[in-house]
């Protein structure tokens, strides 16, 4: 959890292993979310393929779970 500004955010980071990674990562960030009455979360997956191009592992998306928003960051 970050304070910047008087906000809070949470930040979650993983690295991929497997197709399940972004799955458990956005769980678990809304779990907290959640449990903290945090508004603003991010999850940040690390990918470390060597077979997957940057353009592949470098992007941004929202996602929905429940009536969290939570923002994916690619790395």
């Amino acid at each position: 959890m970050q304070l910047v500004g008087g906000k809070r955010f949470f930040v979650e980071i993983k690295v991929y292993r497997d197709s399940k990674t972004e799955v458990k990562g956005l769980q678990q960030t809304a779990d907290y979310m959640f449990t903290t009455a945090i508004t603003e979360g991010h999850l940040v997956i690390f990918d470390r393929r060597a077979e997957r191009t940057w353009e592949e592992k470098i992007f941004h998306k929202i996602e929905t779970v429940g009536d969290l928003t939570v923002q994916v960051w690619g790395m």
